[in-house]
């Protein structure tokens, strides 16, 4: 019984034993072969992609392309050549002269091909200033506000009041076309200060222009200034 089991114990150490030698060195076969496949693989995998590559696409130098095909039928292409202009004659050079590349003909209003014509200046006709000073036109100057408010501008001077000076001071006053007063006369005066009040306060009054045939024109009128305490 002992030399039984003995022998049963020893051959089953012995597969055991085998076993996983063989077992290791299998694996380890397996794992070599195996990574041996995936780079045989890999490489031809990798030359087919190339070779694929390199059959679908062409590559072509920008040389070879040629010039683009005309989208226009029937028309030329080619720009006709302009010819050289020239400007007058040539001119010899001769030696120890100064002189240009051409010579333009003395007297002449053409160079080439081109005519020169000196430009005309036109005289601009301005129209007279009319510096008349009319007496009576359709439409006489008047201040803004009216003679009534003129009236009441009216300072009636001290020395005027002392002296009980009552009456009227006639001043001729000479109107432009734009309604300003230009110059004064006194035609008729009272003296006191009535004068000197009834010449500055026209002088500083600004009119409505006066109007002959619809346009505004330089006018001269007598204004009458009435002094009352």
């Amino acid at each position: 019984m002992n030399f039984k089991s003995n022998i049963n114990s020893y051959g089953a150490f012995e597969l055991k034993r085998i076993y996983l030698k063989n077992y290791s060195f299998g694996f380890a076969i397996a794992i070599i072969i195996h990574l041996i496949v995936l780079i045989i693989l890999n490489n031809i995998l990798k030359e087919t992609s190339q070779q694929i590559v390199k059959e679908k696409y062409e590559v072509i130098n920008y040389v070879e392309l040629g010039p683009p095909p005309s989208i226009i039928e029937n028309i030329s292409q080619s720009v006709p050549q302009t010819s050289k202009p020239t400007f007058g004659n040539l001119k010899p050079a001769k030696k120890g002269e100064e002189t240009s590349e051409f010579e333009i003909p003395k007297e002449s209003n053409q160079i080439g091909n081109v005519k020169v014509e000196e430009s005309k200046l036109t005289e601009k006709k301005t129209e007279a200033i009319d510096e008349t000073y009319y007496v009576s036109v359709d439409v006489m100057p008047e201040p803004f506000g009216g003679f009534e408010k003129l009236q009441q501008n009216v300072n009636y001077p001290e020395e005027a009041k002392k002296n009980s000076i009552i009456g009227k001071v006639f001043v001729k006053a000479f109107i432009n076309e734009n309604g300003e007063v230009t110059k004064t006369e006194l035609i008729k005066g009272l003296g006191f200060g009535c004068d000197d009040e009834a010449i500055w306060l026209i002088k500083n009054t600004r009119f409505r222009a006066g109007k002959k045939n619809g346009k505004p024109v330089k006018v001269q009128m007598v204004i009458p200034i009435t002094f009352r305490p």
